[in-house]
């Protein structure tokens, strides 16, 4: 079956890639102008909030090396964005996680960037 819309509908975050997530929140949060972060130490990730925007910070503990997503973009139909993304020509990298709050998966685009593609379960 040929998708001949996306389901791709927005952008979401950019991924910064990071060896110590709790020292480098503290790092932005001082040059953004911040109150010291709360991180998660179960968390690979932590959400700098700009108030109009944002960015993940990604201590990388749940990537394999090549995996590593560099953009999110938002999906309301994650089964449908991965069928039309292959239709596409994306190489998977990572396949679809389903968790309770969202679900994911990784490619790259012909360049060899990989981006994630996300689904916030409401």
């Amino acid at each position: 079956m040929k998708i001949t819309k996306s389901p791709i509908n927005r952008v979401g975050s950019t991924f910064v890639h990071v060896k110590d997530l709790q020292k480098t929140a503290e790092w932005y949060a001082e040059l953004l102008g911040k109150e010291k972060p709360q991180v998660d130490p179960k968390s690979p990730v932590h959400y700098v909030d700009l108030g109009n925007g944002g960015f993940l910070l990604d201590d990388d503990r749940n990537n394999k090396p090549g995996t590593e997503a560099n953009l999110m973009l938002h999906t309301d139909d994650i089964d449908g964005a991965y069928a039309f993304v292959k239709e596409k020509g994306g190489t998977i990298v990572r396949e679809i996680e389903r968790h309770p709050d969202v679900s994911f998966f990784n490619f790259k685009d012909p360049d060899g960037n990989v981006l994630m593609i996300c689904e916030e379960h409401k």
